[in-house]
């Protein structure tokens, strides 16, 4: 049981790292729309908004489903493998897309 809740903690992390990258990328687009007032970098910080709120919510509800609900426990425990896949190619894209903005 120790290591399935390993993999939950892997994606978490993920998780915290796509919330970084979001970060990032929000306040990129800010100073992008700041400077040039398009409608292109104001639809890309809501992009990235939700994109925020996802990952936080994604963090919440995994641990509050898994702290508050005994009986999902074996479904967190199953899917968590598969979310530290998804956090983790969420994670690449977002890395790839933060070296793009940033030059």
């Amino acid at each position: 049981m120790a290591f399935d809740i390993f993999w939950m903690n892997v994606a978490a992390i993920f998780a915290f790292l796509n919330v970084a990258f979001v970060i990032l990328l929000v306040a990129f687009y800010f100073q992008s729309w700041r400077r040039v007032r398009s409608s292109l970098s104001l639809s890309l910080m809501s992009f990235a908004i939700f994109f925020l709120i996802q990952n936080g919510v994604i963090i919440v509800f995994w641990y509050v489903l898994y702290g508050l609900v005994p009986s999902a426990q074996a479904i967190v425990v199953a899917a968590a493998p598969y979310l530290v896949a998804i956090n983790a190619l969420e994670s690449l894209a977002l890395a790839n897309l933060v070296r793009v903005t940033w030059r």
